[in-house]
């Protein structure tokens, strides 16, 4: 059954004398896929907290008959024109199975910004279990796009060059040096990028330990001295005696990557299936300008054991930039990455300049997925939403990240702190189910997506807190907001802090941000479920709830929360209306700012 979806898509711009839009109601509107589902196809159906029935489909293909073999070319060999030689045969011979034999792939060249792409795929199966594909250049690994219904299994990917290393800071005639182990390869061209204080005895991140990041063009970068030894003025800032994680790339290639952009041929239906990325100098799995369509099962994010370096993906495990929706995430395991576990995370536009008198704006990030026809829509600084309008005729691109947009009406209030999201892009429908997320430098989740269900993960050592449902029009500009979204049974242990922006953080925290980085009043979060959560031996609080709207807090257990400031709060609620708080049993106190106390109902809390 093909099932309608509610919204405003296609209707006029309101009228300024229209009732105020309401951000949530839009954002949330697709809970029903629009994938027609096939018998076998993956299927996930629940109730989210506003009601209504939410349904996900991500399609399986279909493929043809007849399979095609390859085997690992001889050592040496490029294996990028000979598995691009197979997807040609794959395609002239109209079949639907490539079998990629076990052994290693060795990727000694790289073509149009990727190892091995996959691109004009309908239908294909492809079976890489025991094969071991291995990248030679900081560049994306598997580049997919203009592809429908496709799956991976099986593959390991991993990176020939080095991305991580362990070093030792010490101090020598006054000077802060930077030490990275012996037989750790380097030279004169050698760049180091971002240090986490690491101790090595347990390999663990430090919780709140040290860290400095000099991205490209810092004002201070590390240069090599002699040998193993590199300096910088910015190391001042470091803990002489320590021992860092250092990161060799910066936000470089990951090892898998969605990369598409509106179309009709827009890649959907993607998915990986028991795949294994054993280090890379980007994020593991990467989806940037997906249709819609995606699932990512039992697969790992890991380092090779007995490896030397000590970071899996330099950044994110799974990063979902522009997904569409329809996101499945289940039984997956991610170790040892340098940044999120997870993050679900949508384009916000920032606006660079107003022009003729607000009917026609520059704006700069993800400004080319702008479509003539789509709807956007304007947000104030502090998260507001400002009002609606139609782009009227195709983007102009301007050079770089900028496009200039004209617009249907000019927009009350805009201003060059404003943020835009286009309502064509959103992404929505997701299930995070059953994963691990551990022993990293890392967040273990960012839901920033409507319409979803994180339920029954662990999340365990890691140096930030666990799960932030969240958006930000602030500096960072991301996400839509967690809007109808569920948080159920997870079991949270042994987290660090977090110390910006300045609210009362916790192993949970529901928030928005805005202009400067400041707790917004907005209820930018709202139908939000929080229930049955096993908390435990965390360094801030257990659950806040802030920047939200029409949120339950119920029957979640806390204990030894707050162990880097005792008798602090384990629930929080602030800049908040309409909460519920039921049968929740914590170790320390609950606070309600004077904002929020008026619509909470804590009857029977404990």
């Amino acid at each position: 059954m093909l099932f309608a979806t509610v919204g405003l898509t296609g209707a006029q711009a309101a009228p300024d004398d229209a009732p105020a839009p309401d951000w949530a109601r839009m954002a949330s509107a697709q809970a029903l896929s629009p994938a027609r589902a096939a018998p076998g196809d993956l299927v996930r159906e629940w109730t989210g907290p506003d009601g209504r029935p939410v349904r996900l489909v991500v399609r399986l293909p279909q493929p043809k008959a007849g399979e095609l073999s390859v085997s690992p070319p001889p050592a040496g060999q490029d294996a990028r024109p000979v598995l691009e030689a197979a997807l040609d045969e794959l395609r002239r011979r109209g079949l639907g199975r490539l079998r990629l034999q076990p052994g290693s792939y060795v990727f000694r060249s790289t073509a149009q910004g990727g190892h091995w792409l996959l691109q004009g795929l309908q239908d294909v199966d492809i079976d890489a279990r025991g094969a071991r594909l291995v990248f030679s250049a900081d560049a994306p690994g598997i580049v997919l796009g203009t592809s429908q219904r496709v799956r991976l299994r099986g593959a390991t990917l991993a990176y020939q060059l080095p991305t991580s290393a362990l070093a030792v800071l010490r101090e020598r005639d006054g000077r802060r040096e930077l030490v990275l182990d012996d037989g750790v390869p380097v030279d004169d061209t050698t760049r180091l990028f971002y240090l986490t204080e690491y101790d090595r005895a347990s390999r663990l991140w430090v919780k709140g330990g040290t860290r400095l990041i000099l991205p490209p063009g810092a004002a201070a970068p590390l240069q090599r001295v002699q040998g193993q030894v590199f300096s910088s003025s910015a190391l001042a800032s470091l803990r002489p005696g320590a021992s860092y994680a250092v990161f060799r790339q910066w936000y470089g290639g990951a090892a898998f990557k969605i990369d598409d952009q509106p179309g009709p041929q827009q890649a959907e239906d993607i998915v990986l299936q028991d795949v294994t990325v054993l280090n890379a100098p980007g994020m593991g799995f990467l989806v940037y300008g997906l249709k819609r369509g995606f699932a990512l099962l039992g697969s790992r994010v890991q380092p090779e054991p007995g490896s030397s370096m000590p970071v899996s993906s330099n950044f994110d495990a799974l990063h979902i930039q522009s997904g569409g929706g329809d996101l499945l995430i289940a039984d997956n395991h991610f170790v040892a990455q340098g940044d999120d576990g997870i993050n679900l995370n949508n384009p916000v536009h920032p606006v660079v300049r107003i022009e003729d008198e607000g009917r026609s704006l520059v704006l700069s990030t993800y400004s080319r997925f702008i479509r003539s026809g789509d709807r956007l829509a304007f947000f104030g600084g502090d998260g507001r939403l400002l009002g609606l309008a139609d782009v009227t005729a195709p983007p102009e691109p301007l050079g770089g990240l900028e496009h200039r947009v004209r617009l249907s009406r000019a927009i009350e209030g805009l201003d060059t702190r404003s943020a835009v999201r286009d309502l064509a892009l959103l992404a929505s429908r997701y299930l995070v189910e059953r994963n691990t997320v551990e022993r990293c430098h890392c967040h273990g989740l960012l839901a920033q997506l409507p319409n979803g269900l994180i339920r029954g993960n662990t999340f365990s050592q890691l140096s930030y807190n666990a799960i932030r449902l969240l958006t930000d029009v602030g500096p960072w500009r991301e996400g839509v907001g967690a809007i109808n979204v569920a948080v159920l049974d997870n079991d949270i242990r042994d987290t660090g802090p977090d110390q910006a922006p300045a609210m009362p953080w916790a192993a949970i925290a529901a928030y928005g941000t805005g202009r400067g980085g400041a707790v917004v009043d907005e209820p930018v979060n709202q139908f939000l479920e929080i229930r049955g959560n096993r908390i435990q031996r965390v360094q801030q609080g257990c659950i806040t709830v802030a920047s939200s709207r029409t949120v339950t807090v119920a029957d979640n257990e806390c204990s030894a929360s707050n162990l880097n400031k005792r008798r602090a709060d384990s629930l929080s609620v602030q800049q908040a209306s309409q909460v519920t708080l039921r049968r929740n049993r914590l170790d320390g106190a609950t606070r309600v700012d004077r904002a929020s106390a008026a619509t909470v109902d804590a009857a029977g809390e404990r």
